[in-house]
């Protein structure tokens, strides 16, 4: 499991609930349970939002034909 957001920075101060949601392990987006991330830079991705590996593809989009071939990050 990479490591959870830093809670010190601002945005947790003004979105105390999105703190409350990486202490518990969920997602900050959906507040859903974390599961495997599909490669470091998710992980990374994770550690910066906090969101799961569901939620960064809904955001950042996903190729499903890069993802058969396998990624290139």
């Amino acid at each position: 499991m990479p490591l959870p957001p830093d809670l010190s920075k601002p945005i947790f101060a003004l979105m105390p609930h999105l703190a409350d949601r990486i202490m518990q392990g969920l997602c900050t987006y959906c507040s859903l349970g974390l599961d495997e991330f599909r490669d470091e830079l998710s992980a990374k991705e994770y550690s910066i939002s906090g969101m799961c590996q569901s939620c960064q593809d809904k955001t950042f989009g996903v190729n499903e034909e890069e993802l058969e071939e396998g990624a290139p990050w």
